[in-house]
């Protein structure tokens, strides 16, 4: 009887310690929440097929969405540290890594030398006609840099032409109303801007040419690269699924984007086609990169071109694809 006793506690004592061994493996487990920052428009339509889809449960990730006006402010996001992963254009992440942030960038989704578009007054008829103008941008944003390549191309002084800071959404009041004379941006906003003022304005140019191929790129955090890996490969599997549907399926993609873009899905379908829509991380990608900096350095936006080598990280875009 007591040799039974002696047992059932031994037993008992090992089912406790297994239990316990069990609680202890599965609390110290990779958190697979993520809070995600992107912007509901054009250049992110991968980010939101794959909300929209459930890829990101599919790869066993909790994503927090958390959705801002663009990339400028998804950088914000990042070096607040109220996010983990965000989808930004060149200049922002450029920005981002001036400051010399735990932060990297991981893989390109998209871009593409016509991504972004000036549409003027149509008595703006030339490049030289911008001098004296002013022109609406969102400052420190990949459309920035664009424009001042672009301005650079056509030997323009910038200092004779006024940029002003505005923030996309009212670009299109601000046009119709003679607040500005011409504005710069990336779809959504050129099209809202020609839908509203119509035959006052035409595109004067896009952004093409350059050698620049504008990408758009996915950060995330140090931590969660060193914390949860798997949950990076799984974000980046996540948009590449997506990036293949938008691409495959054009008509679809159109139909779930333009519910959280605003536009017609026509018009969306046609604003979709002006990018390039690639996941992977190639030399290109950071010669543009390059490219966007020295500009953002002339300036002033940032005191000295990033040392790149320290803020790309495309092990694990490399592993998958």
């Amino acid at each position: 009887m007591k040799q039974r006793v002696i047992l059932s506690v031994g037993i008992l004592l090992i089912l406790i310690f297994f239990g316990a061994l069990a609680y202890t493996l599965l609390n110290s487990a990779p958190k697979n929440t993520i809070t995600f920052v992107y912007s509901n428009k054009v250049n992110y339509e991968p980010m939101i097929i794959a909300t929209e889809k459930g890829y990101f449960e599919d790869e066993g990730l909790d994503i927090k969405v958390s959705t801002v006006v663009g990339g400028i402010q998804a950088a914000e996001a990042i070096a607040t540290g109220s996010a983990d992963a965000a989808a930004m254009g060149d200049a922002p992440a450029v920005m981002l890594m001036s400051k010399h942030l735990p932060v990297k960038v991981i893989a390109r989704y998209g871009g593409g030398d016509k991504i972004h578009r000036l549409v003027s007054l149509r008595t703006i008829t030339s490049p030289d006609d911008l001098e004296g103008k002013r022109i609406g941008l969102q400052l420190g944003s990949s459309t920035h840099g664009g424009f001042m390549l672009w301005a650079s191309a056509h030997n323009l002084d910038i200092s004779k032409i006024n940029l002003v800071a505005l923030n996309p959404l009212d670009m299109p009041d601000a046009l119709n109303t003679g607040q500005i004379d011409a504005m710069a941006g990336s779809e959504p906003w050129p099209t809202n801007v020609e839908t509203l003022c119509k035959d006052k304005v035409h595109e004067l140019a896009d952004f093409s040419g350059l050698g620049n191929s504008f990408p758009h790129v996915l950060v995330v955090t140090e931590r969660l690269i060193s914390k949860n890996p798997q949950a990076v490969e799984g974000l980046i599997r996540a948009i590449h699924r997506s990036v293949d549907y938008l691409k495959n399926n054009p008509d679809a993609a159109s139909e779930i984007t333009s519910k959280y873009i605003g536009l017609p899905k026509e018009i969306q379908k046609r604003c979709t086609n002006r990018l390039l829509w690639e996941i992977g991380w190639e030399d290109q990608d950071l010669q543009s990169m390059r490219i966007t900096a020295n500009f953002l350095k002339d300036f002033g936006k940032i005191e000295k071109v990033p040392d790149f080598d320290n803020f790309v990280d495309s092990h694990s875009i490399r592993k998958i694809k």
